[in-house]
């Protein structure tokens, strides 16, 4: 009996290990949700084109996803896909995808539904939005939607869309190139300086037309930002799909060198000045720990190339020029972990430190990489000095930090973090690993472990054959019947591992109903704001027009209005006496007014008559003679009087 008991015991032994040791090698091997395809490239491999938030003006808030808890936007934070772009009334930004420029007005929300190495997919929610795209490779692979419309590009060029700005429509205008507009069961080609309106909501007749596009402030702002923004020196040595590459001729020079090729050199900077000291460290999924500068042109130069010393400053060697690079949440090597203590005042305390990768220092990721792409951050054109410079030596640009920095919920502001007392530090040898993800992030990423480890427990005993000797077995007084033993010994374990599956899937249940409450959540919320906005926008409308029908009324009324009559007529007890009426005066004497004399006109050559006797006259004609008289009066007129 005891026999069977020490065998029964060493068969569930090695069932048990069999099941563990696979699960820790996968722990250690291949994280999660990994998936070699046939091409040699993982599956779930992060994207290698990033955007990069360029300009923020007001207040501006970036989210994850949809529903998730948003933060305010600063400058150089790297933009991928699902990430939520929201803009209070007032405010502006702009997103920088190598050469696409893309700006969003006041109260406005754009989502990037997919930004990857072959697509540029967005979303506007509401608002405005000014894209424009330059690279013609870029054109097949953006698409823009709204609630109304889909727009895509024929061409490079510059659009303007407007999303709920009215209700229920969407207004897309080309200011340049040509674009497809799809919608209201619609497809119409629009080009440069003409505008499409779709309205309509899936209920109510939906409607298509077209007009002339109009631009607004917004879009010459937009204009200004491109003609500020040209960078012809770094397009010639980085090409213009290198994320950041706009900020550079503004704020450094370019020169050639023979070992390192292409070095570009920061003009605005002291001369003391170390990468990767004045940022912040941030947690960002799928990538870990990435870097986030400070600087206005701290982009490009932390996540492309490598940093090297000529002449005791630091110059940024971008590398070979690509058609389209890779992107790296951070280009350093780190050193710390475990048990490397460093003094920090008087206490000494556990750090992690990291110092910028030279061209010659090989980059580990800390997230899944393929071979190719990790091939083409770690190759070089420029290797003569490589065997030199990988000999072992110290850190140059070294930036230490207590641990504990890293484990809280915040990013690690590096600035107001305390340094070691020593500037030579006893730096442990080989390549340290990255810090541990922060307390939020590392909640998620054990509860996805266990879920993989119950996973693959589950299918390893499936499979596996166990037999199990069934007979009645006797151990500290404790008795089983054999016809109480299972027929099969496994069966409690996969009932066990059904009720985890069941759990499991209960779980991922609770967490879809909870993104779909919080997505209902959200949508309620925009369309209770859109609601809002309509019916303050319908009051003050009919404020108005009740204004101006009241001003039109009073206009008309002061127009029709009769003359004012008297109102205080004399009283009744009152009779006013009659006046005498004047006597008429008599008319003053009509006497002629002595003639005017005209001037004579010239003397004629005509013999004068005879003179013929004239009859005497009397001296003054009496008043009682009737005889006509003749005058002529001031004005020159003949007047005749009796």
């Amino acid at each position: 009996m005891t026999h069977r008991l020490a065998h029964t015991a060493a068969l569930l032994a090695l069932a048990a290990f069999s099941t563990c040791a696979p699960a820790q090698t996968v722990l250690q091997t291949a994280p999660p949700d990994q998936v070699e395809a046939g091409s040699g490239v993982l599956e779930t491999e992060p994207p290698g084109r990033v955007g990069r938030v360029s300009l923020v003006q007001g207040k501006v808030e970036i989210g994850g996803d949809i529903g998730t808890e948003s933060s305010a936007a600063v400058v150089n934070w790297p933009v991928t896909t699902r990430n939520l772009v929201t803009t209070a009334p007032g405010a502006r930004t702009e997103i920088r995808i190598g050469s696409t420029s893309i700006r969003l007005d006041g109260d406005s929300s754009l989502e990037f539904t997919e930004l990857d190495d072959d697509s540029l997919r967005l979303r506007l929610h509401f608002g405005s939005a000014s894209i424009r795209v330059m690279n013609s490779e870029v054109v097949p692979e953006f698409e823009l939607r709204t609630a109304q419309a889909l727009v895509r590009l024929n061409q490079p060029g510059r659009l303007r869309v407007d999303a709920d700005r009215v209700p229920d429509m969407s207004l897309v205008s080309v200011l340049d190139g040509e674009a497809q507009v799809d919608g209201a069961g619609a497809s119409l080609t629009v080009r440069t300086g003409r505008s499409a309106e779709i309205s309509g909501n899936g209920v109510r007749d939906e409607e298509v037309r077209t007009l002339q596009a109009r631009r607004d402030e917004f879009d010459d702002w937009s204009l200004t930002r491109d003609q500020t923004l040209v960078a012809e020196q770094s397009s010639r040595h980085i090409g213009t799909e290198m994320t950041g590459y706009e900020e550079l001729d503004r704020h450094g020079s370019w020169s050639t060198n023979s070992d390192y090729g292409s070095l570009w050199t920061p003009t605005t900077v002291a001369s003391d000045w170390t990468p990767y000291r004045d940022g912040q460290w941030s947690y960002i999924a799928p990538w870990g720990w990435t870097w986030v500068d400070n600087a206005p042109w701290g982009y490009a130069p932390f996540h492309y190339g490598r940093w090297v010393q000529v002449h005791n400053r630091w110059a940024w060697a971008p590398g070979r020029l690509e058609r389209r690079p890779v992107w790296s949440p951070a280009l350093v090597g780190w050193v710390g972990g475990g048990n490397w203590s460093v003094g920090f005042g008087a206490h000494n305390l556990h750090a992690h430190g990291w110092y910028p990768l030279s061209p010659y220092d090989r980059y580990v990721p800390g997230y899944r990489l393929s071979d190719q792409r990790l091939r083409r951050l770690n190759d070089w054109r420029h290797a003569t000095r490589r065997a030199a410079q990988q000999r072992p030596g110290p850190h140059r640009g070294l930036t230490v930090v207590p641990r504990e920095h890293f484990g809280g919920r915040g990013p690690v502001v590096v600035p107001r973090a305390p340094r070691p007392d020593r500037p030579q530090l006893a730096v442990p040898r080989g390549q340290g690993s990255a810090p541990p993800p922060p307390l939020v992030a590392r909640a998620g990423l054990r509860e996805d472990l266990r879920n993989e480890q119950r996973n693959e427990r589950r299918d390893l005993l499936d499979r596996r054959p166990v037999r199990l000797d069934t007979e009645r077995v006797t151990r500290d007084r404790f008795e089983v019947d054999r016809g109480r033993v299972d027929t099969d010994p496994m069966a409690r374990q996969r009932e066990s591992n059904e009720r985890l599956a069941r759990e499991r899937a209960q779980q991922q249940e609770r967490r879809q109903d909870e993104r779909d409450r919080m997505q209902r959540d959200l949508d309620n919320r925009l369309q209770a704001d859109r609601m809002g906005f309509q019916r303050d926008r319908a009051q003050r409308t009919e404020r108005e027009q009740q204004e101006r029908m009241r001003e039109r009324a009073e206009r008309m009324q002061q127009q029709q209005r009769p003359p004012v009559l008297s109102t205080n007529p004399a009283p009744a007890f009152s009779r006013p006496e009659p006046r005498p009426m004047p006597r008429p005066e008599p008319r003053p004497e009509m006497r002629p007014s002595p003639p005017v004399q005209r001037p004579s006109p010239p003397p004629q050559m005509v013999a004068p008559p005879a003179p013929r006797p004239q009859p005497s006259a009397p001296a003054f004609t009496p008043r009682g003679d009737n005889s006509p008289r003749a005058h002529t009066d001031p004005r020159g007129r003949q007047v005749q009087e009796r």
